[in-house]
């Protein structure tokens, strides 16, 4: 029997250490059970507003237009080729299922690509690769979003990609093909998502926060030892547990340099990109950042008391001298949030001052964000308390079930929004994707499906306390070098940086933990399995 355990391991090892030397069959599995299973999933009225609608405010402003735009090109390309005719991708669009398709094929493609990317950014054994490959595949939150139309299903494939090549960096392993990687995903993450702009800070600082680091820890070392008395013999050079420092110090300066470089040309990219469409189309460039954070303090305010509410009004009035801005707040505290009808109540109250057209929609959003920003300035109690539960929410309960199963709850809860307005819908709501009973039926396959079901009793929470004790242990042990650790804990921050702008500008759903996701299990592969020992390939 025992011989029998030891030929199975053996054989289990071999297999798996096969993995890891050919991640991208496991990677593609996910995929291929996705697209055998289900039709596209489809990101409600966003994905309509993203890859359907003509170019306007919210595909510019609302949503970056890169995403919005360029998801359209599988569109023209196959439709052409089927049917003879499209239309532009700056036009209202009308796709076919095939074309649909397309668009969800690229976006797996992407993902693998991306997760490929990652799992050979940093050394490690073949065998450990094998394991985080076969972890990488069980996430169902990348794959479910890889297979819905909708800019969040670039998430995954930025995060993946910007970190790989920012571990190649970091580990001074970079080519100038690391180096164009990181910048064109970083392009892309911030061309698909407002919020994404905040990881134009990760690899630099990391590069700085590392530099200063590389400093300290020899002085950190001596004088470890000159307190307890003890020999060096008994310190395994603090210093080194951040990896080779004076080669690291010589160079920081340059990586530091170069990465605010791509970091400065893929925000520049992205806002040439903006102005050139919003002149095109004759939209005024600005934030629409207020209507989501409006969106954020209705969580608050709609539990108030009427005494309370009247109170907060003059409170938070007081804060501003512009007639029209008090009029935003007294709206947003009466009627509701910008979604909830003071959006058209400010319009109506423009209107009525002379404002039409562009600059009426442009005045708006400058009145709701100042409004807004006024309850931000109180700081009231119950407004962080929901910021903060937001935020807790999102580590507990919050898992990888929850987030996947987002998306083919998207695409049936989009059959009530084409029933109130089915002129918004126009040239799409004719696919199969919407039609009722296979929704619904998609919907309850969904629900019961192992694939996304098998990781629903492990919150975020959890992972990030196992794989924080795993990465603490190894470098304790000394099989984990201290500068993976200190790298993995600036994944981490990142992402849970980005998941607390959320929770601070806008009301927390599950989908919006998927950066918070990544970044932990990102975070997780790199201490579980990174090693200094081996070659990177």
């Amino acid at each position: 029997m025992a011989k029998l355990i030891r030929s199975f391991s053996s054989f289990a090892a071999k297999v798996i250490a096969f993995i890891g030397r050919h991640p991208a069959p496991i990677l593609v599995l996910p995929s291929l059970w996705f697209l055998g299973r289900y039709l596209p999933f489809w990101k409600d009225i966003d994905a309509t507003v993203q890859l359907i609608a003509s170019p306007y405010d919210d595909n510019l402003l609302h949503f970056p237009p890169l995403y919005s735009f360029l998801g359209r090109v599988p569109f023209f390309v196959i439709d052409s080729i089927l049917s003879g005719h499209a239309p532009g991708i700056f036009e209202r669009q009308h796709p076919s299922l095939a074309a649909v398709y397309g668009l969800v094929v690229l976006q797996h493609a992407g993902l693998w690509l991306a997760l490929r990317y990652f799992i050979f950014s940093f050394p490690a054994r073949d065998i450990a690769r094998g394991c985080i490959t076969l972890f990488l595949a069980s996430i169902a939150s990348f794959y479910a979003f890889a297979h819905t139309c909708g800019s969040e299903a670039m998430t995954p494939v930025a995060y993946f990609l910007v970190f790989g090549a920012g571990i190649r960096v970091l580990l001074s392993r970079a080519t100038w093909i690391s180096w164009v990687i990181y910048t064109a995903a970083l392009f892309l993450a911030a061309g698909s998502r407002h919020i994404n702009l905040i990881l134009l800070i990760w690899l630099p600082g990391t590069v700085v926060l590392l530099w200063l680091w590389s400093f300290l820890a020899p002085r950190l070392a001596r004088r470890l030892v000159r307190h307890s008395q003890r020999s060096r013999a008994e310190y395994p050079d603090l210093s080194g547990e951040v990896g080779s420092l004076p080669a690291f110090q010589t160079t920081a300066r340059s990586l530091a340099i170069a990465a605010l470089l791509c970091t400065a040309a893929a925000f520049g990219a992205d806002k040439i990109v903006l102005s050139t469409l919003c002149h095109q189309f004759g939209v005024i460039e600005r934030s629409s950042l207020g209507s989501a954070m409006s969106g954020r303090i209705g969580t608050w305010v709609d539990k108030l008391s009427p005494e309370r509410k009247r109170a907060l009004l003059d409170s938070v009035q007081r804060l501003t001298n512009d007639p029209l801005v008090k009029l935003a707040i007294q709206f947003q505290i009466e009627i509701g949030s910008y979604d909830k009808g003071t959006g058209a109540a400010l319009a109506d109250a423009l209107q009525a001052r002379g404002f039409d057209g562009e600059k009426l929609l442009a005045m708006k959003d400058q009145l709701i964000s100042q409004s807004s920003f006024c309850f931000y300035r109180t700081l009231d109690f119950g407004l962080i308390k929901e910021i903060f539960s937001d935020f807790w929410h999102g580590f507990l309960p919050t898992n990888d079930q929850g987030i996947a199963i987002a998306m083919p709850k998207a695409t049936f809860f989009s059959l009530e929004r084409i029933g109130q307005n089915p002129s918004d819908w126009d040239g799409i709501k004719e696919l199969p994707i919407f039609v009722p009973s296979t929704a619904k039926a998609t919907l309850e396959r969904a629900t019961a499906d192992n694939m996304i079901r098998h990781w629903r009793w492990l919150p975020i929470l959890v992972w990030t306390l196992l794989f924080l004790g795993l990465g603490v242990w190894r470098a304790a042990r000394r099989f984990l070098p201290g500068r993976y650790l200190f790298i993995g804990l600036s994944i981490l921050s990142i992402g849970t940086l980005v998941y607390a702008a959320n929770c601070v500008c806008i009301y927390t759903l599950p989908r919006y933990a998927l950066p918070l996701l990544v970044a932990v299990i990102a975070f997780g592969c790199l201490v579980s399995a990174g090693s200094s020992g081996d070659k990177l390939t």
